[in-house]
């Protein structure tokens, strides 16, 4: 069993990377439509899913959702986004899964309302790469900048927010008016820490919530697109609007949990 931390160490470990493809097939069984998932960056991207093309869950997820994989140039990305849209919409297929990375075109510029995306995977926190000449350079700067003047930040406090402004970004890409919903799932464990969940955007920080194992993860999302449906029959029954909930039982899960095993060999897509 491994923890979901999507940390230096755990990048290329293979039961972290088999842990992690388990959960994000486990959750899509159960979210319906679109769902974005969010690596820290290109290059974790690409070797997490080299590794589940080797082992099989690659497969599993693409049963389940079709898959769209971020890619960098304009016209191929294009392609992609109006694919994605394509699968959403086909009535044959169970919505589709667009993976992508913080500070990428998907994170930062595009609307997923409504059924383009009902739920945003946060798959670890996106420091700056802390070897990167320009960010060793930009912390010294602040650093000895804060020795001169304690107002001024400093540089570990600078890093860890770039950190943070990119999730903010990213989870904001769900819910995109009142009448909006989606679920917000966090699978690293380091967001339960003080300092991370007390740096995040306050509507978010205030609502987010710890599970004990990923069992109790799965089944408040069930739970909250249940309600939700019901809400929105409710809603359409006395044509009235709704306001989207924003609380620990609705829209915003933090799974801090171990792995939750594959179930059964899902569903072959339709097609």
């Amino acid at each position: 069993m491994e923890l979901l931390k999507s940390n230096f160490q755990n990048r290329t470990n293979p039961k972290y990377l088999r842990s992690l493809g388990q959960a994000v097939c486990n959750l899509i069984r159960i979210i319906p439509n679109g769902v974005l998932i969010f690596f820290p960056s290109y290059l974790i991207m690409e070797k997490t899913i080299e590794h589940w093309h080797s082992n099989g869950i690659w497969e599993s997820i693409d049963r389940i959702k079709s898959i769209y994989v971020e890619p960098k140039d304009k016209i191929s990305f294009d392609n992609a986004m109006v694919d994605y849209y394509s699968k959403i919409q086909d009535p044959n297929y169970k919505g589709a899964i667009f993976m992508g990375v913080c500070r990428g075109k998907v994170s930062e510029g595009l609307d997923f309302a409504d059924i383009n995306g009902r739920a945003v995977i946060i798959t670890g926190l996106p420091y700056p790469p802390f070897k990167d000449p320009k960010i060793i350079l930009k912390k010294r700067y602040l650093d000895n900048r804060h020795k001169k003047n304690r107002e001024y930040l400093k540089g570990d406090d600078w890093y860890d927010s770039e950190a943070i402004r990119a999730i903010n970004q990213a989870v904001g890409r769900v819910i995109r008016h009142k009448n909006d919903y989606g679920a917000i799932i966090l699978l690293d464990t380091r967001f339960a820490q003080p300092k991370v969940k007390n740096s995040m955007s306050l509507w978010l920080r205030r609502h987010i919530t710890d599970t004990k194992n990923f069992g109790e993860a799965i089944k408040n999302v069930k739970s909250f697109f249940q309600n939700m449906e019901e809400k929105i029959s409710q809603a359409s029954t006395q044509q009235v609007d709704f306001e989207a909930p924003v609380g620990v039982d609705d829209n915003l899960i933090k799974v801090n949990a171990r792995r939750g095993e594959l179930l059964d060999s899902p569903p072959k897509r339709r097609k």
